[in-house]
């Protein structure tokens, strides 16, 4: 039995690169060995590991005329995944969905109200993981919300071994980088634009740690494209702020899709039902994607300084590449004019893509597309097969990963669960946008959405009530979940999808672990 499982208790971008070959290993607890495959690695070399996480990007974003380099370097030739979403869209629980392998409802984060603190085992992470199985692991940029909250911002977390951090709320200029034990303070001169910054030290940290046999782990937690206060260059204040060089670059104008600003609302939950949005609002909703798009184009060019130079020290042909981001962001859709927590594909669908040569990845040619539901929930497996790490902190204290390994899926020759179903789970102490508490399933073609506690109108924005709201959309005939198929939050189809949804999320709110793969844990169904 795995020690640290306990009841109750960054659209995303990304991108995997992998070069070189390594060994198949366990990614449960136990010695239960993930499924084989054909596109299985064969070798035991180690790779190192680069994983660059934006925050709030958003899959609309990238694309050649926002992100040039990332789509060159990195998307270019690899295995595209089209359908892969965060357990919780915000940027606490994503990140230590991440982390973990786990659920929110197994790792205890479920929302920003209830951030690092509410981490179960924080000394039982894939950082720790990593460093037992003989890697550097270097953090570089955003921790987790909160992190401060519990010890000094310059001590690093449980698992790092080199720590050059930023803590807090969003800030571009004008903040404290805390680097192993050190606190560095950076001004408002375009050289301390945090992207800039953060750029630096990665590529610095790879040219310092690439000659060592020993493998390293970088995770560069960026803080673009999220909004922050004033502007001190341009005109971004409350927005993204691009560095100084790339204020003034023209981007692609706003996608507006069928639910931009959506024409009928009456088939929402009561809450979420609100004015169409104005002029003023629609204009400042443009100029958000504006600075976020700019603000994309220096973490780009920091994709590409960490990738030349992982080429200059010849680390190329065994250095695996994660690009990603914690979630997505609202910019007009269902009449939503900024925020996340919804589970909205806006919000939860992420872009994923993987690269690397057939000797690992597999196919027949590339670049080639997967279709299999995948989640944030399976980027800790995946870089624990890689690593030939196990998800334990010391034997006998092993976490129950939630997540699969992506490996059986390079090339398209490896198994999958067919029509997956994901959990998608939010909940906070105190109303958020009308929401307190949901949870809902996701399927390659549908989406069931229950609201299990809202806003208590009657507190003023500060406690919950209990509810039982329900959504659904069929997703391939209506990507952009314009029309609710149970209208008013009550009257669902009475068809088997619908009892196949309902008894999916009924189980998955508390699964644990992979059949075949893991020990039960007692009083939870396994996960799909």
């Amino acid at each position: 039995m795995c020690a640290s499982h306990r009841r109750g208790g960054a659209r995303v971008i990304a991108l995997v690169v992998l070069a070189g070959s390594v060994a198949p290993v366990l990614t449960g607890c136990g010695d239960a060995r993930a499924p084989a495959s054909r596109a299985a690695p064969t070798s035991r070399v180690r790779p190192n590991i680069v994983l660059i996480q934006a925050d709030d990007a958003t899959f609309d974003q990238l694309t050649p005329a926002i992100m040039p380099r990332t789509e060159r370097l990195l998307a270019g030739g690899g295995t595209l995944f089209t359908d892969y979403i965060t357990t919780t869209p915000q940027c606490c629980p994503s990140r230590a969905s991440l982390l973990t392998g786990q659920y929110g409802h197994n790792n205890g984060v479920l929302s920003n109200t209830r951030p690092y603190r509410s981490l179960r085992n924080k000394g039982n992470v894939l950082p720790v993981w990593l460093h037992r199985a003989g890697y550097r692991t270097i953090h570089v940029g955003k921790f987790l919300n909160g992190y401060e909250n519990v010890a000094p911002p310059s001590r690093p977390a449980p698992g790092w071994t080199d720590w050059h951090t930023v803590v807090g709320e969003t800030a571009y200029y004008r903040y404290d980088l805390y680097a192993n034990g050190r606190t560095v303070h950076h001004g408002a001169r375009p050289i301390d634009n945090v992207t800039a910054v953060l750029n630096r030290i990665a590529a610095r940290e790879v040219v310092r740690v690439a000659p060592s046999l020993k493998p390293f782990y970088l995770e560069l937690d960026e803080r673009a494209p999220h909004t922050a206060g004033t502007d001190p260059y341009g005109r971004c204040d409350y927005a993204a702020m691009p560095q100084p060089r790339d204020e003034r670059l023209q981007v692609p104008a706003m996608p507006r899709p069928p639910s931009f600003n959506e024409q009928a609302m009456g088939d929402k939950p009561p809450f979420l039902r609100r004015p169409p949005l104005i002029g003023s609002e629609v204009n400042a909703i443009a100029n958000r994607w504006r600075c976020a798009a700019q603000s994309l184009a220096g973490l780009d060019r920091g994709v590409a300084q960490v990738y030349r130079a992982v080429a200059r020290a010849g680390e190329l042909n065994r250095t695996v590449f994660v690009f990603t981001s914690d979630n997505g962001i609202f910019r007009g859709q269902h009449r939503l004019a900024a925020g996340k927590i919804y589970p909205y594909q806006e919000a939860i669908h992420l872009p994923l893509v993987i690269k690397g040569p057939r000797s690992i990845v597999g196919g027949e040619s590339v670049p080639h597309t997967v279709t299999a539901p995948v989640a944030s929930i399976d980027l800790a497996p995946t870089m624990l097969q890689l690593a030939g790490a196990k998800p334990c902190a010391s034997p006998g204290f092993c976490r129950t990963l939630d997540g699969r390994s992506l490996i059986p899926l390079l090339g398209g020759r490896g198994s999958w669960p067919a029509n997956r179903p994901i959990l998608t789970e939010y909940s906070a102490d105190r109303p958020a946008r009308g929401i307190c508490r949901y949870a809902a399933v996701k399927t390659p073609g549908a989406i069931y959405i229950r609201h299990l506690a809202v806003e208590n109108p009657a507190s003023a924005g500060q406690s919950c009530k209990p509810a039982d709201i329900r959504e659904r959309y069929n997703l391939r005939a209506d990507p952009y979940e314009l029309r609710n198929l149970c209208p008013g939050g009550t009257a669902c189809p009475r068809d088997p999808l619908q009892r196949k949804l309902a008894r999916a999320i009924r189980r998955l709110r508390r699964c644990a672990g992979i059949a075949g793969r893991d020990a039960r844990v007692p009083g939870h169904p396994f996960c799909e």
